[in-house]
């Protein structure tokens, strides 16, 4: 799966950066009020983060921005509910198989 550059979330558009890394080694970071989602390449100078976790940090934070455009500031600051969310969301999508024969395109 690749991380989009772009998404909208409650009509706003949100840039979705990579960057090599972020203050305090955080894994990824939303900034609503810029319209910013970053996700760090590498934990410190020396550490990459896998392509699944980067994958997570993306889900995670648009976590975040999903309950902080809903005002839901009690869940957004629950980091143990955006965590567990966020690692069902990229579960999911990365565990998701098509059905690409001709005959069933389009159906469900």
């Amino acid at each position: 799966m690749k991380i989009p550059v772009r998404i909208k979330v409650g009509g706003q558009t949100i840039e979705v950066r990579k960057v090599e890394r972020l203050d305090r080694n955080y894994l990824g970071q939303c900034r609503l009020a810029e319209g910013v989602i970053e996700v760090a390449e590498k934990y410190d100078r020396n550490t990459p983060i896998s392509e699944t976790c980067q994958i997570n940090s993306f889900f995670h934070e648009t976590v975040h921005a999903i309950l902080g455009t809903m005002g839901e500031d009690d869940l957004n600051n629950n980091e143990k509910f955006v965590c567990t969310f966020s690692s069902f969301l990229t579960e999911i999508f990365l565990s998701i198989e098509y059905d690409t024969s001709n005959n069933n395109l389009g159906d469900n």
